[in-house]
C-alpha cells in the first residue's frame, strides 16, 4: 500500500522484498509463488530503470538472472534465455564503471550456456562458454 500511495520512495524496496520472497518461496518449493514474485521484481524495476537507469539497471539486471533460473527451472527456456540476454546486456552495460558487476554478468552468462544447451543450441552455448573462458574472472573478484 505505501508503494501505491508514494511509488518513488517505497517501490525500490517493494521490489527487494519481493526479489527476497521469491528466494525464501523458491527454498520452500513453492515455484509458482516465486515466480509471481520474481516476475512484478522485475515488472517494478523496469520501471524504475526507465527513469534512472544509473540506478537501477544492475538491480533489473540481477532481478532477471532470478527470473531465468526460475523459468529454465519450469522448462519455459525460450522466456529463460530472453532474461539472461537482457540482464547479460544490462550487466555489460554497467561492468566498465562498476567492475563488481563482472562475476554477476558471468553468472548470468554461465546460465544462458546451460539454458542455450538445454534448447539445444550448442553451437551459441559453446560461444558463450568460450567468452567465459577468454575472460577469467580476476582472483580477487570473489566470483
Amino acid at each position: 500500500r505505501l508503494a501505491q500511495d508514494n511509488p518513488a520512495a517505497y517501490e525500490p524496496d517493494l521490489a527487494g522484498s519481493l526479489s527476497n520472497l521469491g528466494n525464501r518461496l523458491t527454498q520452500a518449493g513453492r515455484h509458482a509463488e516465486a515466480l509471481t514474485a520474481a516476475e512484478e521484481a522485475v515488472e517494478i524495476r523496469r520501471r524504475l530503470a526507465q527513469d534512472n537507469p544509473a540506478a537501477y539497471e544492475p538491480n533489473l539486471a540481477m532481478s532477471l538472472t532470478v527470473l531465468a533460473v526460475l523459468l529454465a527451472a519450469k522448462s519455459d527456456l525460450y522466456e529463460a534465455l530472453r532474461a539472461t540476454e537482457e540482464a547479460a546486456d544490462l550487466y555489460r552495460r554497467h561492468v566498465a564503471t562498476a567492475p563488481p558487476m563482472l562475476p554477476r554478468l558471468h553468472a548470468v552468462l554461465g546460465l544462458q550456456a546451460d539454458v542455450l544447451e538445454g534448447l539445444g543450441l550448442q553451437e551459441e552455448a559453446a560461444t558463450v562458454r568460450g567468452w567465459l573462458r577468454d575472460n577469467p574472472l580476476p582472483p580477487d573478484s570473489n566470483g
